[in-house]
């Protein structure tokens, strides 16, 4: 298994860091803003750096109209609904079960991107998946967590299920519009259709909210989350999905929580146990085996079938 990182791949691991540390940079902000006017007002405000950055740099946005329903579908499964179920889930059940059940997106998506004929899966990527999933197990574990399992918490694992599987929805259909435009074209529409649909739910708590009395570390969190953690990051990734491919992309999301353990460890002095140091390896192996792991080319063409006609700008 020859190894080799390409710049897709170095840019994605900066993706990675960038949402590790937007963890504790949410959470802080987030004792003055509640949650969901936290994710709408981020969102809006990505949306709008989308669009400005998009028309500067391919002039208007413009989408075909047969390319609507997919760039639309991108939003609210990557964006809209996903805040809503995971919100809602995180709420009926404990934080060690949805971490670990949001880390169930990589197997989602490899299910998601074969049953619609667009990768394959090798079995070296399946052993790959189930490493980093056994890897973040380990972390949420070591890191004093219980991952309970009760008729109580039930309602809430399912909506996170759902939420991990939203993430994995979005990263395969978003490969049907990357044929034909640009990642940032994608996003910054798909990030305003997301956007838009959260707006309403969270419109009685936004009013609400007393924003002449927010400080000026929790503007600075709403800033970082919007700019680093949405516009920059969100692009680097759907161009990843677009370049390596949707199961291979997501699955490094399972170095987010080793990393975020190791920001919080230099940041707030917490203990790093040796579990999570093991986990922390299992982690990497696995990404490493789901990334490099070659799955054979599907028999159909790129282009044809149900992924559409023509490859188009990435």
């Amino acid at each position: 298994m020859r190894v080799h990182l390409t710049k897709t791949d170095l840019l994605v691991l900066c993706v990675v860091v960038i949402w590790a540390a937007t963890f504790s940079v949410i959470k802080y902000g987030m004792r003055e803003i509640d949650p969901l006017p936290f994710a709408a007002v981020r969102f809006l405000v990505s949306a709008a750096l989308l669009l400005i950055w998009v028309w500067a740099a391919e002039g208007r946005p413009v989408i075909r109209r047969e390319d609507w329903l997919w760039v639309t579908l991108v939003g609210l499964t990557g964006i809209g609904v996903y805040q809503i179920f995971f919100m809602v889930g995180l709420n009926l059940t404990t934080a060690s079960n949805s971490s670990l059940l949001l880390a169930t997106a990589p197997v989602w998506t490899a299910i998601v991107a074969f049953a619609s004929r667009q990768e394959r899966v090798s079995p070296l990527q399946v052993v790959g998946i189930l490493l980093s999933f056994a890897g973040v197990g380990f972390i949420i574990k070591a890191g004093g967590g219980e991952l309970a399992v009760s008729w109580q918490n039930f309602r809430g694992d399912i909506l996170t299920v759902i939420a991990a599987i939203l993430t994995a929805a979005a990263a395969v259909i978003s490969r049907r519009p990357l044929r034909r435009y640009s990642s940032l074209r994608v996003m910054s529409i798909s990030v305003l259709c997301g956007s838009l649909f959260l707006l309403p739910f969270a419109w009685p708590q936004l009013v609400a909210t007393e924003w002449a009395h927010v400080s000026l570390s929790a503007w600075l969190a709403l800033a970082y989350s919007s700019i680093l953690g949405a516009v920059i990051a969100y692009v680097i990734w759907f161009k990843s999905i677009g370049e390596i491919g949707a199961t291979r992309t997501v699955v490094y999301n399972t170095l987010i929580p080793p990393i975020a353990v190791f920001i919080a460890m230099l940041t707030l002095g917490e203990r790093f146990t040796p579990l999570q140091a093991l986990g922390g390896v299992v982690v990497l192996v696995g990404v490493g085996l789901t990334r490099f792991g070659k799955a054979k080319s599907p028999a159909w063409k790129e282009g044809q079938g149900v992924i559409g006609p023509g490859r188009g700008q990435v």
